[in-house]
């Protein structure tokens, strides 16, 4: 009888194989989710922030100096038309206060002259060296019969320019409007060009304390935006 000497299966080539067929796709694997995690690091990472009034939104976190564009033209828009809306009729609500005679502002003294107590509050969304001279020219140009009812003004604002960077957390904004003033009745008004370049730059927001008075309040819901004006002068068309 003839023996058959059978020769055993050497297997360690393919083991070899298939080690360099795993490898390579856990290469592979490795470098796809490496690509993922550099995307997701260095992407703008959103974050849920609390308002003082307890509702949430979320943001997307900027250099402490960067301000987005609308940031800067709705500062400009909210505090311009605080400065120069001037009416000392406070809103009453007839269905609750039927009888009620409406209280008119007295205003707030600057030098000679007074401005409204709205205008007072805008203004302090104005740098510290700029907001005492630029109330005063306003209470110079504020009519003394907006005290007594009989004159107001509205600003119009026609057209705010993009924010256009002088420097580093610094900007100029154009603005195109009219102050319409109504005296005596005249709901038609008389309006006057008001065309400036206003020079807004970044600010630390204030903290509001607790319990905080309506004069602790002013200064911070003017600069809440972490912005401040700090010059004005007339625009060249």
């Amino acid at each position: 009888m003839q023996i058959l000497n059978k020769k055993g299966i050497d297997f360690t080539p393919l083991l070899i194989i298939s080690n360099s067929v795993l490898l390579f796709f856990l290469l592979l694997t490795s470098l796809i989710n490496s690509g993922r995690l550099g995307k997701l690091a260095n992407a703008d990472t959103p974050t849920l922030v609390e308002l003082s009034d307890g509702n949430s939104v979320r943001v997307t976190p900027i250099g402490s100096k960067e301000r987005t564009p609308q940031a800067i033209t709705n500062f400009v828009g909210r505090t311009m038309t605080g400065l120069l809306n001037w009416n000392a009729l406070p809103k009453i609500d007839e269905e609750l206060y039927p009888n009620k005679k409406p209280e008119l502002d007295s205003g707030v003294q600057t030098g000679d002259k007074k401005i409204t107590t709205s205008t007072w509050a805008a203004g302090f969304a104005l740098s510290e060296d700029f907001r005492v001279p630029f109330l005063r020219e306003l209470s110079n140009l504020t009519p003394d019969s907006v005290f007594n009812g009989s004159t107001q003004s509205a600003l119009i604002v026609r057209y705010l320019s993009p924010p256009k960077k002088i420097k580093e957390g610094e900007w100029e904004v154009s603005m195109v409007s009219n102050l319409i003033i109504f005296q005596n009745g005249n709901q038609v008004g008389k309006a006057i060009s008001f065309n400036k370049s206003i020079f807004v730059r970044a600010i630390d927001n204030i903290p509001l304390p607790k319990n905080a008075s309506i004069l602790q309040q002013a200064p911070y819901q003017a600069r809440k935006a972490g912005l401040e004006i700090f010059k004005i002068q007339d625009l060249n068309l």
